[in-house]
Order: C-alpha cells, then structure tokens, then sequence
C-alpha cells in the first residue's frame, strides 16, 4: 500500500453551534507522485469540511497534513450522542488503494425551549380556554411542568395535562381552563389577571401573562330590549288614548245622534197628523191627541239626551312640559336630601327617571313621593339607569318629589387626581305639568 493517514485524535466533544479542528496527516509510501482527495462519511458529513480539499502532488516518502474542522449547526436537527465518522483518502493514481481513518464525534445536548399563551386574553360569562405551546428547539427530549396561579385568588384553574415531554424540533399543546368563584347578572365587565408559569429541566422558568374578561350572565342589549318593548308598549296605549279610544266614542255620539234624529222627525210627522185631523170625529182627535204627548215626549228625550252627550267635555286647563334635574353631593358618611314641590292646584305626571352616578359611588339612593318610597337602590349597582313608567307617576298640588343619597364611600374615577371626597348623584325627570282653568261662576236661574 502507498498510502498512510492517521489522525491526532479519534475523538472529538462540542456542542452544537462550536467548532473543533482536528489534523490530518497523510504521507505516500509509494514510488510516485501521488495526489488525493478527500471525502467525509457518515452523519457528520453534513457539517464536516477538510482544508484543502484535496492535494495536487504528493511526492513519495513525504507527509502533508490537511484540518478536518467539525461545526454541528445548532438546531434540532443534530441530535445529541456519539456519532461515527471517516476521511476517505483517495490516491488519483491508484484509488483502488484508499484509505479511511476512523474516528467518534460527542454532539452534547442543548437546551432551547420556548412557550406561548393562545390567546393571551379570553371572554366568557363562566369560564374561558386558553392553550400553552411549548416548542422545543433544542437536540434533547425535555420535560416541561405547567403551574398557573393569579394575585386576587378569584379564579380556579384546570390543566388536564401540567407534564409534557417535548422531542426535539417539536411543539406540544396543554389545555388552560380558567373559571372564576362567582358571577354577576348586570354590570361593567372584570379584568381578571393571571399567569402561567413554564418550567423545564435545568432551564429558567417561564412565566406567561394571561387575562380572563367576566362579563354579565345578561348581555348588554337586554336592557335596550326591554327599553325598546317598554316604549312599544307606551306608544300602542297613545295609540289607544289619542286615536282608537276617541273614534270609538266619536262613532257612538254619531248614533246617539242618528236616533235622536229620527225620534224627531217621527214627531214632527205626528204633529202633521194631528193637525190634518183636527176636524174629524171624536177618534180622530182623540188620535191627535195621543200623537201630540208622543210628541211632547219625544222632545223631552232628545233634551236630555244631549244634556248627556255635554257631559263628556273634558275640563279645560293648561298642560306643560316639565323637565327638571335634582343634584345632591353628600360627602362620606352623610345623607343629603332634595326635594321638589308641586305647586298648589297643579297635577304633575311623571313619564320617564334617568338616575346617574358617574364617580360609581358607594352608598343608596332613594325616591319617594311625599314620605312614601317608591324606587330604591344601591349606588355601586349602576352607573346609568333609565327608566319610563307606562302607567305615569301622579303628583297633586302640594306634593313633594323627594331625592335622598347616604354616601358610604365616594368613587374614585380613572385618572382623576386627587379623588373625590363626595358623592356625586342626580335624578332627572321628565313629565307633564296641567294647571286647570279657574271655574267659571255659575249662571243665574231663568
């Protein structure tokens, strides 16, 4: 054989994205110039290169040395262990007579390991389902630990699998299920924070930032809806009241009239009669005289049938709209109360109440009529509240519209500095105000 190849070293360690340098000495035993190339065999072909890559002329009894340089890429596709390799020296002039040393490369095992919430944020009125991606890029098998927890202690947590093992260049899903301890039926929605935290062998941990959004179990819309049939409800019975109502009576007055009509015309034909017979016998005037008391009669009915009909004229008066608003701003820990009165010989009928509590205030709310309650509430239960009565609040003369607020503990608006030490609540009120016509005198007897 004309050839020899040795290495320095057989074996070589480093972890993936290094490099290491190993020579090469190559010497011709033979009689000729030689010249050769190399090749590299094996799983590491792929990231091992020799310089030169091959030599021109190698006279004999000579040496040369070539470096077989090993940079595994850092990535998952090189897995960790011992991996064989070979440097396949090939002489030009006799290939039949090549050589191949032998040696292991030790690929140490790296860690990349990173994790992702989806989606970061969830909404629901029970419960919300988050996933955690944990995405292994390291050359090892590793093991993950989920753990979840948040600051206020108002949600419960649910992870049907907290230990996954990731192969290398792969991704596992672990389902978050996240439930808060109470719910509400009306109100703004809640922010409820929480976090993740992803631990894996000899890594630092992960810690994942999530949010659930609790919203009311009665959505938004229910109270416009409610609002919207309320007013349906409303403009049907104005419907009623202004136009149904009143051509029904309309129509009944114009038969009451149709027959007191013909009761006169049957009177006035009897009269006729009457007359005609004025000269006959004793029955014919006798006829006449039965057909004038029908008369007589018949003019007494129609009299008073539309002295009836008179009776139905509603009272005269004046009627104006009334919009009024009643402020009060108690400070903490104190009632302050404002009222509104009638004037003497009014009537104030009240068709819509917008309560509003901007600061969102602590504390209660009442309004009565004179000292009889008819709507309470707790402040921290609104913010905005409207209401429109089908059936209108009535109000005499001398009446009082009473507006009453305990402060317990003001708001605290986002980004007002400093905070209010007040409450700050309003009613307003819309309505009609009638004011009858003075009566007139009553006419001297005929």
């Amino acid at each position: 054989m004309g050839t020899l190849a040795t290495l320095d070293t057989t074996s070589v360690t480093l972890t993936p994205g290094e490099e290491a340098v190993v020579p090469l000495t190559v010497r011709n035993t033979g009689t000729i110039v030689e010249a050769y190339r190399f090749e590299v065999l094996g799983v590491p072909a792929g990231w091992t290169t020799v310089e030169p890559a091959s030599i021109d002329g190698l006279y004999p009894q000579t040496a040369t040395t070539a470096s077989v340089t090993f940079r595994p890429p850092r990535t998952a596709d090189v897995p960790a262990g011992q991996l064989d390799f070979g440097i396949r020296i090939v002489p030009l002039e006799h290939p039949d007579e090549a050589v191949v040393p032998e040696g292991v490369v030790e690929v140490l095992p790296f860690l990349d390991t990173t994790a992702e919430l989806v989606p970061r944020t969830t909404h629901g009125r029970r419960s919300g389902r988050h996933q955690v991606a944990v995405d292994n890029r390291g050359n090892a098998p590793v093991t993950v630990l989920l753990a979840c927890a948040d600051g206020t202690d108002e949600l419960t947590f649910r992870v049907p699998e907290p230990h996954l093992v990731v192969d290398p260049g792969t991704a596992r899903f672990s389902t978050v299920r996240v439930r808060p301890h109470r719910t509400f039926w009306r109100g703004p929605d809640k922010t409820l924070p929480f976090v993740v935290q992803v631990a894996a062998d000899n890594t630092v941990p992960v810690t994942l930032d999530g949010a659930f959004v609790q919203t009311a179990l009665l959505p938004k819309w229910f109270l416009k809806a409610l609002l919207a049939l309320l007013a349906l409800l409303a403009v049907l019975a104005v419907l009623w009241f202004t136009l149904l109502k009143p051509a029904i009576t309309s129509a009944a007055q114009a038969a009451v009239r149709d027959d007191l009509s013909e009761a006169q015309e049957a009177a006035e034909a009897a009269q006729q009669a009457a007359q005609q017979a004025s000269g006959a016998a004793q029955q014919a005037a006798g006829a006449a005289s039965d057909a004038k008391v029908a008369a007589t009669e018949a003019g007494t009915t129609l009299a008073d049938t539309e002295e009836a009909v008179a009776a139905f004229v509603p009272p005269s008066g004046t009627s104006v709209p009334v919009r009024q608003r009643l402020d009060a701003q108690p400070a903490a820990g104190e009632t302050e109360t404002v009222t509104f009165e009638v004037p003497e010989g009014a009537t104030l009928t009240i068709d819509d109440v917008i309560l509003s509590n901007p600061q969102g205030d602590f504390g209660r709310l009442t309004i009565a009529q004179d000292d009889d309650p008819f709507l309470d509430f707790a402040l921290e239960n609104f913010r905005d509240l409207d209401y429109h009565f089908q059936s209108p609040i009535t109000l005499d003369g001398g009446s009082e519209l009473t507006l009453e607020v305990t402060c317990r503990q003001p708001g605290a608006p986002l980004g007002e500095d400093p905070a209010p030490t007040a409450c700050d609540t309003s009613m307003y009120f819309g309505g009609t105000m009638f004011t009858p016509d003075e009566a007139a005198e009553p006419a001297a007897a005929p």
